[in-house]
């Protein structure tokens, strides 16, 4: 048999070695960190990555409390000299080791000395051995132990208080059952047929219980099956030696489908574990993605941290000062709401851990953790567990270091997004400003002309005028006047509108505010005579009377302004299934080009140059339209003209 090499670290010569990548095995004992430390040194030394590795046999599961602690230390104190560290779970710890290391690479694998007695080494070979037995493409060391010990460390065994009485109590019941079902079965069936009965109680035992109490049914079902069936029955004694060979091998089959499937469901249990945290994380990104907004995104990573590490969490934005606040909506479940905002404050100051599990302020319940984005830190995220060793490991604190990542992630999407956003409102308001300007300028040059020169004859004392020169020089100024008033006062009514204008919504009937528009444009209108198709059976309408008259007035004016004298204009109103629909016609040439043009901003007819104004009364309609919650659209009308069609609601918004 071969033996590992044992060397005493103070007379390993490091220098000579020319390796690139060391794998450091340790197990929750005293000569852990004794590990770990020669691992630094030889790292240091061969310039090498190292990393640390503790492997979850079902063995080490059901190590005490204070094991389970000194593992933690362990892992966090390797954590602190620059290793990676990493745990791995499987039935054997050389095994996995030895798949790992091929899978990373590894050029030399550092154990410990073995804890059992020499005398144990043929049953149950170390580590180390298991190793060098298997090993592909790395080589095994094996580090003595300061002060030689032959028995394994206190720490190591399974602690007895955790030892559960009541598993193997509830062993006995499934004895007596495989032996009551054997009995009944007994008159019928041969004896082998009745170890499969005794089997099939072990496996449930495996299942449902653990290896211990597996075992221990294992023995009961082997020493039931003799008394009660094997010839002299109700007696342990054996008449033909046959008997024991099936006695021998019943044991051993039983003991080892107990071993095997208590490895599985250990295995199951931590395999089920880790994926339970990957769909949690996957869960987080995945609506990290489809939220918008900060405060919906700081709800979702309360929920998921909270859910994954069984406890409070809370996500600290700062203002526009940079000092973090707590969230001002209702708390929600699973989050911490007491989170202390200095702890905060300085870990979003100097972008540095603090809390529990970190070198600052320990002793504090809660690890908060910086969200840094490309940048900058955008914000903190306050983590207090249920139990501290749920953060205290690497593997836990690397998940929640993750979960960290893809929060910041998404704030600083959000970021991102809304400087888009405001550089876009920035942009198009620009473009906005510069068009209204241009369009405002040219439509208000000409009147402007004409009342600059009109007050300028009026004002010359050279000029004689009679009476109806001047009435016709004052008129002109009132018009081009009350034209200018009405371009700007377009311009303000718009810009009200997009700013989101309350309504003052009240029941009105189609034929006042069509009235109304009569009324107010009699004049313009003339030359153009108006047919009115109203429905005797319209019902009232729930809407702004004031903007929904101007709203009829803008669409006859444009019905005046771009159509010649004598021009039909018709006006129809009817009801429909979304309320009133209202159609005006008009029999002219048509709307030019596109009609859904013609509703944007600053967009006039094809004879611009004859017609006033800055071509918002189009999109002041269907902005008013649209506040009401209807759709106004524009159409060529068969037969020649434009036909507008807008709806007015019947019912309360």
């Amino acid at each position: 048999m071969q033996r590992p090499l044992m060397i005493d670290e103070r007379l390993i010569d490091v220098q000579a070695a020319e390796r690139d990548r060391l794998l450091i095995a340790v197990a929750p004992d005293d000569q852990a960190e004794q590990l770990v430390r020669a691992g630094k040194r030889f790292a240091d030394a061969m310039h090498a990555e190292w990393m640390v590795v503790s492997v979850e046999t079902p063995a080490l599961q059901r190590l005490g409390e204070r094991a389970r602690n000194r593992r933690v230390e362990v892992l966090r104190l390797a954590e602190s000299l620059g290793a990676e560290t990493v745990t791995l779970d499987g039935p054997s710890a050389a095994a996995t080791l030895s798949e790992y290391a091929r899978l990373r690479n590894v050029t030399r694998v550092v154990v410990g000395e073995p804890r059992h007695a020499r005398w144990r080494l043929p049953l149950r070979p170390s580590t180390a051995i298991q190793l060098m037995r298997v090993r592909r493409g790395f080589d095994v060391s094996s580090i003595a132990r300061r002060e030689p010990s032959g028995s394994a460390s206190p720490e190591a065994v399974v602690d007895p208080r955790g030892i559960r009485w009541s598993s193997y109590a509830a062993g006995l019941p499934i004895s007596i059952a495989c032996t009551v079902l054997a009995a009944i079965m007994f008159p019928y069936f041969s004896l082998t047929d009745l170890v499969m009965v005794y089997l099939l109680g072990t496996t449930v035992a495996a299942l449902r219980l653990g290896r211990g109490p597996a075992a221990m049914v294992a023995v009961v079902n082997t020493l039931a099956f003799d008394f009660n069936f094997v010839p002299p029955r109700y007696s342990l004694a054996v008449t033909n030696f046959n008997y024991l060979v099936t006695f021998a091998v019943m044991l051993a089959v039983a003991l080892i489908i107990a071993s095997l499937v208590a490895s599985v469901r250990a295995q199951t249990r931590v395999a089920g574990a880790r994926e339970r945290r990957t769909s949690l994380l996957y869960g987080m990104s995945r609506e990290l993605v489809a939220t918008r907004g900060f405060a919906q995104l700081a709800h979702v990573a309360i929920k998921h941290v909270a859910e994954t590490f069984t406890g409070r969490a809370a996500v600290l934005l700062p203002d526009e000062e940079g000092r973090l606040s707590r969230e001002r909506t209702p708390a929600m479940a699973g989050s911490l709401q007491d989170a202390d905002l200095s702890i905060a404050q300085w870990v979003f100051d100097h972008d540095t851990p603090a809390g529990l599990g970190t070198d600052t302020l320990p002793g504090a319940p809660a690890q908060y953790l910086p969200l840094r984005g490309s940048g900058k830190v955008l914000g903190v995220l306050a983590v207090e567990p249920s139990h501290r060793r749920r953060l205290l490991l690497p593997e836990q604190r690397h998940l929640l270091e993750t979960f960290a990542g893809q929060i910041a992630l998404a704030l600083e999407r959000a970021v991102l997004a809304d400087r888009a956003e405001r550089a876009r409102v920035s942009a198009e308001t620009e473009s906005l400003r510069n068009t209204l300007l241009a369009s405002i300028s040219h439509d208000l040059r000409t009147p402007l002309a004409v009342i600059a020169a009109a007050s300028s004859a009026l004002n010359d004392p050279s000029t004689a005028f009679d009476a109806q020169s001047r009435r016709l020089l004052a008129a002109s100024i009132e018009s081009k006047a009350g034209e200018m008033t009405q371009i700007i006062s377009n311009v303000l009514d718009l810009m009200r509108l997009e700013a989101g204008t309350a309504l003052h919504r009240d029941w009105q009937t189609v034929d006042d505010l069509v009235g109304s528009a009569l009324d107010r444009l009699k004049t313009r209108l003339a030359d153009h005579p108006v047919r009115l198709d109203l429905s005797p059976e319209l019902p009232p309408v729930y809407v702004d009377g004031a903007l929904m008259l101007q709203v009829f007035t803008n669409l006859l004016e444009n019905a005046v302004k771009h159509t010649p004298p004598e021009t039909r204009i018709t006006i129809r109103a009817s009801a429909a299934e979304a309320g009133v629909r209202v159609v005006i016609d008009d029999t002219g040439p048509g709307l030019p080009g596109d009609a859904e043009r013609l509703f944007g901003k600053f967009q006039r007819g094809r004879d611009e140059g004859n017609t006033g104004g800055a071509g918002l009364g189009l999109a002041i309609c269907r902005a008013i339209v649209e506040l009401h919650g209807g759709r106004i659209e524009a159409a060529r009308r068969p037969g020649g003209g434009a036909r507008f069609t807008f709806t007015l609601p019947v019912t309360r918004a």
